[in-house]
């Protein structure tokens, strides 16, 4: 078999968002031999950016077909002799229109398979990349089953996850008390605000840390930089803000498990928000105090928090069981695991040792348990 994996080249490469798809293929590249192709832009863009479109959906259809090419390669990738695989991984559905860089050659790959990592309108899928797929694979499983009823393309739920084995954490010093980054609820946010960092909150330990990210636009200079650097914010963090995203129009109203859940879980972070509820989400997250759901009440934010931010044992002990978990089920490799035999091709064998790797370093770590530990499963 032979993997080659295209994936969008862009201007807003640098994006933090686009950290979810560079883990994924740092993974790739370490554990399946795989040839990695970046288109580039070409000509056409520059007369793309120059029009002026709507929001409207059909015309952003109508770009997006008009478009598609608006890639290039500077060479075609040599194809083997074995079986020729082509994942395609884009963050929307007008990424993987970069496939179309690859021209003629697109209808050589023995089979071709899409990766979607974020949430889109299924209405607004080019139809050039449902003639050209064998199968789709999407973040939410009730996005799934909308593909599958329209008929467009064979398409299956893979969530995402992270690489617990690079950015996974069991620091035991952690000196940020709470950490909140990307969307988030802004009532919360204004409320640790200012019972952490105004003077007249008497009540307030002043040797707490709230850390909030503050870039506007989410761009990174460099974004092997960001990431590093964010998992080991995350790493020192004692709990991280959490919130599920149905009210956000990309995800049609479904509530899918997002990065942030597995680099918290993973940097051994206790998760504190309200969990997402779409279908699937509660199998992946089905351990004590995966998630602990914030009060509905604003004024018992404060006084929540302190509590779960006092008992140290406690979020020691929650730390060590989020990470375990993150080596057991919620590394790409075991993703990357899943989409092989879905479409039924062989797992790699580097692949394989690296899984085996992961389940032997969890199944090493001794987690005691507490009666608290249950407990405090009431509130999550």
């Amino acid at each position: 078999m032979n993997l080659f994996v295209l994936s969008e080249s862009s201007d807003d490469k640098n994006h933090v968002s686009n950290a979810v798809g560079q883990t994924l293929e740092d993974v790739i590249a370490s554990t399946c031999n795989a040839t990695f192709i970046y288109p580039f832009k070409n000509d056409r863009i520059e007369l793309l950016n120059g029009l002026q479109f709507s929001d409207a959906p059909y015309l952003r259809r109508f770009r997006h077909r008009i478009f598609k090419s608006w890639y290039t390669l500077d060479s075609l990738p040599q194809l083997g002799k074995n079986q020729n695989i082509l994942l395609i991984i884009g963050m929307q559905p007008f990424g993987l229109l970069a496939m179309h860089a690859l021209k003629d050659q697109l209808n050589q790959f023995d089979l071709k398979i899409g990766y979607i990592l974020d949430g889109f309108n299924p209405n607004e899928l080019d139809r050039s990349l449902i003639g050209n797929l064998d199968h789709l694979f999407v973040i939410s499983a009730e996005l799934a089953d909308h593909m599958n009823d329209l008929g467009y393309v064979p398409t299956h739920f893979l969530p995402i996850a992270t690489d617990v084995s690079r950015y996974g954490s069991l620091n035991p010093h952690r000196w940020i008390d709470i950490i909140s980054y990307g969307r988030t609820n802004p009532q919360v946010h204004r409320t640790l605000q200012q019972h952490f960092y105004s003077p007249n909150q008497p009540n307030c330990k002043r040797n707490r840390v709230y850390y909030r990210s503050t870039f506007a636009r989410g761009d990174a200079d460099n974004l092997q930089d960001h990431i590093s650097i964010l998992s080991r914010l995350l790493s020192c963090s004692k709990v991280s803000l959490c919130f599920e995203a149905s009210h956000t129009p990309r995800f049609m109203g479904y509530s899918p498990l997002l990065y942030r859940w597995f680099e918290g879980w993973a940097a051994g972070c206790t998760l504190v928000g309200k969990k997402p509820f779409g279908k699937g989400t509660a199998d992946l997250m089905d351990w004590e105090n995966s998630t602990i759901n914030l009060p509905d009440s604003s004024t018992e934010w404060i006084p929540f928090l302190e509590e779960l931010l006092k008992d140290s044992e406690w979020l020691s002990l929650n730390a060590q069981r989020n990470y375990r978990e993150s080596l057991l089920r919620h590394d790409w490799r075991y993703r990357l695991q899943d989409l092989f035999k879905i479409v039924e091709l062989p797992v790699p064998e580097t692949l394989k040792l690296e899984i085996t790797a992961l389940t032997n370093q969890a199944q090493s770590l001794s987690i005691p348990s507490r009666a608290k530990m249950s407990s405090m499963g009431s509130v999550a």
